[in-house]
């Protein structure tokens, strides 16, 4: 009888550290009054765009950008001018209160995609921090988003 009880105890004490961790990933849909204007934005100047969705998954925001068909360089270029522009500290700040988040949202993700099984998604990245030291709050280790890189896939 001693073993069931301390196996049902070992059994609820993993339940609750799973659905603890499980909780702390929690994927959050963003709509703030600076992500609408960036959709609205976006598919008026580039009519090829399917749908735009924001999420927050801590730390990071990432904005998907599904396209009808492969997306050409015009496309891409004008997406990541006006996706720059809407990355302000001040509406990264919004967002991260919108879901209840205390820190700076580390990095913004940005995936351009198309139905298209041909093309890879392409990817590019932007962080509050020039380090992976996100202790270091010093004004030489703060980015605010300036930087966009691409992400490049190793080719195999």
């Amino acid at each position: 009888m001693n073993n069931l009880i301390n196996f049902c105890r070992v059994g609820i004490i993993i339940f609750v550290i799973t659905l603890f961790n499980s909780g702390c990933s929690v994927t959050h849909s963003v709509s703030t009054s600076s992500t609408v204007s960036l959709s609205k934005v976006l598919k008026k100047e580039i009519p090829a765009i399917k749908n735009i969705n924001c999420t927050f998954t801590r730390p990071n925001l990432t904005i998907n950008i599904e396209m009808k068909d492969v997306p050409n360089e015009e496309s891409i270029n004008s997406i990541l001018a006006n996706v720059k522009q809407f990355s302000t500290i001040e509406n990264i700040t919004e967002i991260a209160k919108s879901v209840k988040w205390k820190s700076e949202i580390y990095e913004i993700n940005l995936i351009i995609y198309s139905p298209s099984e041909e093309k890879p998604p392409i990817k590019y990245t932007a962080s509050y921090f020039k380090t992976f030291d996100a202790s270091n709050t010093s004004e030489e280790n703060i980015d605010g988003y300036k930087t966009w890189t691409k992400y490049e896939e190793a080719q195999t």
